[in-house]
């Protein structure tokens, strides 16, 4: 609101010597917290990431797109079942838009999460491609650097050696 400012002078000049110092220590106060608790969260992913390995760690996962729930399960359960696949995400509604014959295209889709070892991505990307109904679907396979190694040792566990 405009105005002569006559509201902060009355506020700051009723305080007395001793309460705008401890306003101002409060005050001081509250920026240092803030300013350590924005940096905590990166300060705990420091910890995280320094009791695993920064190398590889012979798990990748593979994004997979799907036109609908059934694909995507019928995928996902033989992915599973034949240890291709320690675990499939199936994440409904994602809309892709691409160039498809010139034609700028947009699907609703689903997007399948594969994690597996990094030694079975080529295998994922065989099936996914005989078993999709796509004329070319979508695999892409990257490999994970880090995360928690009883995850990482249980999707070892969890798929066939290749």
């Amino acid at each position: 609101r405009k105005g002569n400012g006559s509201y902060m002078n009355t506020a700051i000049g009723s305080l007395s010597g001793k309460s705008l110092v401890v306003a101002s220590v409060a005050t001081l106060g509250a920026v240092i917290s803030f300013q350590m608790f924005r940096r905590l969260p990166a300060a705990l992913g420091q910890a995280v990431n320094m009791s695993t390995s920064s190398s590889k760690t012979g798990v990748s996962f593979c994004f997979v797109t799907a036109p609908n729930k059934e694909v995507a399960n019928k995928l996902a359960d033989a992915l599973v079942n034949q240890k291709l696949a320690a675990c499939v995400n199936v994440i409904p509604g994602i809309q892709s838009t691409y160039l498809w014959e010139g034609k700028v295209e947009r699907d609703e889709e689903l997007l399948m999460m594969i994690k597996t070892r990094s030694s079975l991505t080529s295998q994922v990307a065989k099936f996914v491609e005989k078993n999709h109904g796509y004329d070319v679907p979508e695999v892409i396979c990257t490999e994970v650097t880090d995360g928690l190694p009883a995850y990482l040792k249980w999707v070892a566990e969890s798929t066939k050696d290749p």
